[in-house]
């Protein structure tokens, strides 16, 4: 849709070039070939892995005073939605987060 052909989208956290905005890709329900990650939308939290290995952890925690917002499209499983297509949720905000590899963050929905 976007015209995208840069790989790193598919790895769940994106940040397309010379834009303000990283962009969280979240299927709640894994394909059982797929790592296992916790993720969770309960009304406005979103309860959220990050990636296994964390390079992208710092960019997610200091997301607001960078200057980026938090794009989140998600949906609950992959066949949920033609050509496994995304819901677009809107903005979110970093709220905290435990632990590593994966980190789990919790992530609030603004209005």
């Amino acid at each position: 849709m976007f015209g995208i052909t840069d790989a790193t989208i598919n790895t769940g956290v994106f940040q397309p070039k010379g834009h303000d905005s990283i962009w969280l890709f979240i299927t709640e329900e894994k394909e059982p070939d797929r790592t296992p990650y916790y993720d969770e939308l309960k009304s406005d939290l979103l309860e959220w892995d990050g990636q296994t290995m964390g390079r992208t952890d710092d960019k997610i925690i200091t997301h607001a005073s960078n200057g980026h917002e938090l794009l989140v499209f998600y949906r609950k499983e992959k066949n949920e939605h033609p050509h496994s297509g995304f819901r677009y949720l809107g903005p979110f905000r970093y709220k905290s987060h435990a632990g590593s590899k994966p980190t789990h963050f919790i992530l609030e929905q603004l209005y």
